[in-house]
């Protein structure tokens, strides 16, 4: 099929579905064929800018003939559309997270083996160049064996109480865990085997938003043991949307990455500047993070396995209900028995 352009749809096309619209349109192996939102007008909208057509509901492009679904919904609400993509014979990408109950994921993945489908998790850091040449650093053994290590990726308090109209329906660790845990588990080729956290609600529930404020989460790898910290509570006034570090620690050295301070800062007696990093510009993710789209596209083209595969985002998901648990009971939680729990 080399040299076709592949029929795709995005279902879900707000902040970031409408990109994921954008890629495949823009694409020279791919053919935007439909968009669909729970809002027709944002879908008409969406579909007259990039000349394509808004379908009037799922079954209408479960019935197309489009080989390629982006499904975009919140991230609480991925599991309907994914089954019923699937289970129509189409390949489909789902923004992270894949989903935010273990039994969800575990029926996306069942249903992609059922269907013999690809199903795919649009991670758009593993596409980052900089975190690319972090695992290039690690697997090439410069820091040598990994030992212990610390994550960190936070949102303004302005994201749950502002940009998101679902932020109780999910969580910081819901939203933001997927790209920390997916990369530190990619990076150093481990898979977690005990999660220990703590959270707390105390913020974010007085600003109407029930969700968690931070979750901290102590993970044991195979060989390894990383910390992860992520909170939707940080200042307004931090110049940035995001907060993010990254260290790790090994028999030979230590490696880190700093996305927070790449910016430029001034500070004298008399004044203080700081200009934002450019890590986000309203909203619109680096050009990079549109591989998670192009890449499936060659592999339904050409054959061949998507880079982030359904079996990758059960696993971050298992991590992440581990650590929700762990916070309920106050105990370690093993990732795998959750899995096993709906096998």
């Amino acid at each position: 099929m080399a040299g076709d352009r592949l029929g795709t749809a995005v279902i879900g096309v707000g902040l970031i579905g409408e990109q994921h619209a954008d890629v495949y349109a823009a694409y020279h192996r791919a053919n935007l064929a439909l968009v669909y939102d729970a809002n027709p007008q944002r879908a008409q909208a969406v579909a007259e800018r990039l000349d394509c057509r808004a379908a009037p509901d799922l079954a209408a492009i479960a019935d197309s003939d489009v080989a390629l679904v982006s499904v975009a919904t919140p991230d609480f609400a991925h599991r309907d559309a994914v089954v019923a993509m699937l289970d129509a014979g189409k390949h489909v990408l789902v923004e992270k997270p894949l989903a935010t109950t273990v039994a969800d994921a575990v029926a996306m993945v069942r249903a992609a083996e059922r269907n013999n489908r690809h199903l795919s998790i649009s991670l758009g850091n593993r596409w980052s160049e900089d975190i690319q040449d972090l695992r290039d650093c690690v697997q090439s053994g410069e820091i040598g064996d990994p030992i212990f290590g610390f994550s960190r990726l936070s949102d303004t308090v302005w994201v749950p109480t502002q940009m998101l109209s679902w932020g109780s329906e999910s969580g910081p660790h819901w939203f933001l865990y997927p790209h920390t845990m997916d990369y530190m588990r990619w990076i150093i080729g481990q898979e977690a085997k005990r999660v220990y956290a703590r959270g707390e609600k105390r913020l974010l529930p007085q600003k109407g938003v029930d969700a968690y404020d931070y979750v901290q989460a102590m993970v044991e790898f195979e060989n390894c043991t990383i910390t992860f910290e992520t909170s939707w509570i940080v200042p307004e006034g931090y110049p940035a949307i995001v907060e993010q570090y990254l260290s790790l620690y090994g028999t030979k050295g230590k490696v880190t990455l700093d996305r927070s301070n790449r910016g430029f800062a001034l500070d004298t007696e008399e004044r203080q500047l700081t200009i934002r990093p450019k890590m986000w510009s309203y909203f619109k993710t680096p050009d990079s993070w549109g591989n998670s789209m192009r890449n499936v596209v060659d592999c339904i083209l050409d054959g061949g396995e998507p880079a982030i595969p359904g079996s990758d985002g059960l696993a971050v998901v298992a991590m992440i209900e581990a650590a929700e648990r762990s916070i309920e009971t106050g105990q370690p939680v093993e990732p795998a028995r959750l899995i096993q729990e709906h096998a």
